[in-house]
Order: C-alpha cells, then structure tokens, then sequence
C-alpha cells in the first residue's frame, strides 16, 4: 500500500511539473512572437503589410533595412549610441569600482555614512532628482552628449554595492605582496584587485551598456543638435514621422536595428551576468 501510495504522489509531481512546463513555455512564446512579428513585417512592401499584418512576406524586402539606416537617418543614430554607451559604460564601471575598493579595502572615518547614503539613494524615485538635475546641467551649459554621459557617471549606489561584496571577498594578502614588489595604492587597484573582480565587473558593465543603449529620457532632454541623437531619441522621431508618412514597414526596420545589439549582448553575457550578481550576493 505504501508503495502505491508513493507511485501516485511521483506522478502527480511529475504531472504537475509538466503543467508548470507548458506555461513557462507558452509565457516565453508570448515574449517572443513581438519580435517575431516585427521581424516579419520589416520585410514587407507597405501594400503587404496593410494587407495582411499576420501573413508571411511574398518578397523579402531587405531593402527596408537600407532604408532605415540611411534615409531615416538610423545610421547615424546608431553610430552615436555605439561611442556614447561605450564611454558611458566605462566612466559608471569605473566611478563605481573606486569608491567600492575604497570601501572595501580601507577603514576611515564617514565610510559608514557613505555607505548608508548609497543605500538611501536607492529609495529614491529617479522622477524625484529630475528638476534639480534640468536645471544643474543648464547653469553648467551641457545640453549635449557629454552631460548625458556626466549623468550616467554615478560613484555611489547599487554598483558600488555590488562591487563593494567582491572587493570584500578578495584576500589582502595579494595587495601586501604587490606592495612588498614596490607597487603604488594605484598599481595595485588596476593591475591586481579589478583583475580579480571581473566577474563582477562584467556583470555590472553588462548591465550599465544596455541601460545606456536603452535610455530615452536623458538623451531627449539635454542633447539639442538632431545630428547628435541617439537611437531612442531617434526612434521616437521616426515613429512621429511615420504617423503621417505611415511606412511602417521601415520603422518596424529600424526598431529591429535599435533591438539587435542588446540581443547580442545579453546572449553572450547572460551566462555572466547571472554568475556575476549570483558570486556577487553570495560573497556580500
């Protein structure tokens, strides 16, 4: 009897196991077929596509990408949000990983309250800071690309509390030896404790260049000259633009050109980036 018993419970689990499976799945395919969607539609001519919305494509209009990428000035876009994700992304890494090494690794007075401000920081709402923020940047004359990037350089705050637990986690006994070598306080962050905090780095990088790609607001408030705009500035543009012209078919192109480096880089960093924040909580 306690054998049938325990039969029935493994395969009421193993049956519930699979009705779990199958709406994980089909959550995932409704988080998919978006993109899927648009895919197919940036391939068609607009007589198609007001045609039918759900067909397939009977020509592969690849041409819409061409379009998107010069006509609709993506392009130049792109470009801009490629160089200004790429410092951005370096100048918030490295803002945060001073001060988390600092706190880490060094014992003097206020560190406490810093830390405790870094945390108080979290509690509030990024709405809150945006008027005081507008008019900083416009007493200081950078309504342009690098006040963007000045706004994206925050020392203190959750990636410096990230960094801070693999700091902590780092033994000691590698910054004496350096030392004994003959090695600076600034020698030894750079070639020896940042090394060793990687994963950590790369998990917060990882993290700040898709938010940096991804960002609107900053970039539609401060950066005045259109020639300068990144790709969510630009998007939004085209998409006010295709309300009168409707070629949506190109913008559809264009959102897929927007979308496909944060694909890319979330496909080849998950592994990291989950192992990274995951190191990082454990050793915290």
């Amino acid at each position: 009897m306690e054998l049938v018993r325990r039969t029935y419970a493994v395969r009421r689990h193993s049956a519930w196991k699979w009705v779990l499976q199958l709406l994980f799945l089909g959550y995932a395919l409704s988080l998919i077929y978006p993109f899927v969607w648009m895919f197919i539609n940036s391939l068609k001519n607009n007589r198609a596509f007001y045609k039918s919305v759900w067909a397939l494509p009977n020509t592969w209009e690849w041409s819409n990408y061409a379009n998107a990428w010069q006509e609709a000035h993506i392009g130049q876009y792109f470009l801009n949000s490629v160089w200004m994700t790429a410092v951005g992304t370096f100048t918030t890494v490295m803002s945060a990983a001073l001060p988390a090494y600092v706190m880490a690794k060094y014992k003097f007075r206020g560190s406490t309250f810093i830390y405790n401000l870094s945390i108080f920081s979290m509690l509030i709402p990024a709405i809150g800071t945006l008027g005081p923020w507008y008019l900083l940047m416009r007493n200081l004359g950078l309504f342009n690309e690098w006040g963007v990037m000045l706004g994206y350089t925050a020392g203190i705050g959750f990636n410096m509390i990230v960094l801070m637990s693999f700091f902590k986690g780092i033994s000691w006994e590698y910054a004496e030896a350096a030392f004994i070598d003959g090695a600076g306080h600034f020698r030894v962050f750079f070639s020896v404790m940042l090394p060793l905090a990687r994963p950590g780095l790369v998990a917060i990088a990882t993290v700040t260049m898709i938010a940096i790609w991804n960002d609107y607001l900053n970039p539609y408030i401060l950066i005045q000259d259109p020639k300068r705009y990144t790709i969510g500035v630009g998007l939004f543009y085209l998409v006010e633009k295709q309300k009168y012209a409707s070629d949506f078919t190109t913008l559809f192109a264009a959102m897929w050109i927007a979308l496909l480096p944060v694909l890319i880089v979330y496909a080849f960093m998950q592994e990291k980036l989950i192992n990274g924040f995951t190191v990082g909580g454990i050793k915290g």
